[in-house]
């Protein structure tokens, strides 16, 4: 018996290292065959795979050049670099270099014609990497049976610095996806996937960034359906207006003296990316309230006069009221308690809730368009009537800490994906389906790794325990345990929304009752948990109150 066992694990091994190679136009590249157990189905992965040339030098702040190709063999049996960034949460770096646009596939076999998802990660624009550490392939080649792609692009500074006019335009992260979707386009077929069935899909800043895919003319012709999780362009968090304040702020903090933008720019391209990282803020570095105003390194309007193609012409909200726009059929949700990070907040900042209560401007979203000083006295009506709808008409304080992150869900979150579904559901034949995630259980990791189990609900990024293989916090889990019920229904309704535009085409033991697309008359929304429900109106209608001082205030918002 022993012999037998041996002789298995051998085998499994020997699978683990098989060499595959394929040819495409950039050259030849040496993947490998991955088999995760005895009875499992085998895959074949290729990873770091250089889609563009290393932005380094003249290249940094500027956009993507295609890879020039290589001679020989590439090994793509590694992932590449990260691209620079800080750690959160104590978590160990990976190896950070400039030269890290690098894309990885995993496919099923190197024959067929298969649906292809692209994955876009999250990360505030400022963390991550697309490597299978997190975002562990597995569920969706072995049982989705689809091609996967996840990439690396420019983060923070490297990703998004600009000085608002032509020295540095900026959005150099976003048109790193579109060069990694031009290479996904013209590639795919050579790793048995179909280059007229590719599916974007992303989570937080990589959900926003796939909406900031559909309001950018970079992006025809390069996808088929879209799935956005937990983000939009439209947010309160995801474009940032004055870029230019922020690179000078940037040469400030480093020491830098310089006369103008160019000068500013130049300097910052001599220097090491590590000391540039150094002066990177992270998340606790935002004034309050936090998340309800941009990110410092973040989307913006590139100027009329850039030298190279513009990705962002204008802001998103200008950008959808006028029409300009792709349309594709899409997923779009949100978890169903997004913000329960904000608990360890007034953990770190103690003076969170005393300024709410001093600035009552600051429960007022940017989309209302309100003057706290010429309209103080609507700001006061609308701090009054949240205070009434989360906290019990009080001020917000320790004894009610989960109340406050359910307001804090629907600022940072629910109102304006809710909002954007509203405006692109009137504008588009093609099929829209709107979830809401509630399961909590034992893989809702994010959750458990802030000390935040006893709380109820799904917090931000807890789905992405139940999609991918996450082998970087590896958990002991029994087969009969409901989570891995959820995830393999999680699974197949994604890939079958890749595969047939219908994230539920028909129903079995799985997938029990079928997921009705949304519209304005029914506000249908897919209830995630134990069992998936329809349900009519998010939240049992919470969101209403938003919608309607939004029209009354600022009715042009997404209308």
């Amino acid at each position: 018996m022993l012999k037998f066992i041996l002789f298995a694990v051998f085998v499994s091994v020997a699978f683990a290292q098989q060499r595959v190679s394929v040819t495409i136009p950039q050259g030849t590249l040496s993947g490998v065959r991955i088999s995760t157990g005895i009875l499992q189905p085998e895959y074949i992965a290729f990873k770091g795979i250089p889609y563009a040339e290393p932005p380094v030098g003249p290249l940094r702040f500027r956009n993507p050049v295609p890879h020039r190709g290589w001679s020989g063999i590439l090994d793509a049996s590694e992932h590449g670099a990260s691209c620079p960034h800080r750690p959160l949460l104590g978590i160990s770096l990976p190896r950070l270099s400039e030269d890290c646009l690098f894309a990885n596939v995993y496919t099923p076999s190197l024959t067929g014609n298969r649906p292809v998802m692209v994955w876009i990660h999250g990360g505030a624009f400022v963390l991550g990497d697309g490597n299978s550490g997190i975002y562990g392939p597995d569920f969706f080649v072995n049982d989705g049976g689809v091609v996967l792609v996840s990439f690396n692009y420019r983060l923070g500074i490297f990703g998004f610095l600009s000085t608002g006019d032509a020295v540095a335009q900026g959005n150099w992260a976003l048109k790193d996806m579109v060069e990694a979707l031009r290479w996904v386009r013209n590639n795919i077929q050579h790793f048995g996937g179909n280059p007229n069935s590719i599916t974007i899909f992303g989570e937080s800043a990589g959900s926003a960034s796939v909406h900031y895919l559909l309001l950018t003319q970079m992006g025809a012709g390069l996808f088929n359906r879209a799935i956005m999780q937990s983000g939009v362009a439209n947010g309160p968090w995801g474009f940032q207006p004055n870029p230019a304040a922020e690179a000078r702020a940037l040469g400030q903090r480093l020491g830098l003296v310089f006369s103008s933008h160019q000068d500013l720019v130049n300097q910052l391209r001599n220097l090491p990316f590590q000391t540039i990282m150094e002066q990177q803020q992270g998340l606790m570095d935002m004034t309050v309230p936090r998340g309800f105003n941009s990110f410092a390194w973040a989307p913006n309007v590139e100027p009329a006069n850039s030298p190279e193609y513009r990705f962002l012409v204008d802001t998103p909200v200008n950008l959808m009221n006028r029409g300009n726009i792709l349309t594709v059929p899409m997923i779009v949700g949100y978890m169903s308690d997004e913000s329960l990070y904000i608990i360890r907040e007034t953990l770190l900042d103690d003076t969170v809730f005393d300024q709410f209560q001093r600035n009552p401007h600051f429960y007022v979203p940017q989309s209302f368009n309100l003057n706290p000083v010429t309209q103080a006295a609507e700001v006061n009506e609308v701090a009054t009537a949240f205070r009434n709808l989360y906290l019990g008409g009080q001020h917000p304080h320790t004894g009610i800490r989960y109340n406050w992150t359910v307001y804090n869900t629907d600022h940072h979150f629910s109102f304006f994906v809710d909002r954007a579904l509203r405006y692109h559901v009137r504008r588009q034949t093609q099929p829209i389906y709107y979830y809401n995630f509630h399961f909590d259980g034992t893989l809702n990791m994010m959750k458990r790794f802030l000390l935040l189990g006893d709380y109820p609900g799904a917090m931000h990024a807890d789905d992405i325990f139940y999609m991918f293989d996450v082998t970087q916090f590896p958990l002991p889990i029994l087969p009969n345990n409901q989570a891995l019920t959820v995830r393999r229904r999680m699974v197949r309704m994604w890939t079958n929304f890749a595969t047939f535009g219908d994230p539920t085409p028909v129903t079995d033991s799985l997938i029990t009752s079928r997921w009705n697309r949304y519209t304005l008359a029914g506000q249908e929304v897919l209830h995630i948990d134990e069992v998936n429900t329809m349900r009519s109106r998010p939240f049992n209608g919470r969101l209403q109150t938003w919608h309607d001082f939004q029209d009354r205030f600022n009715p042009s918002y997404l209308n």
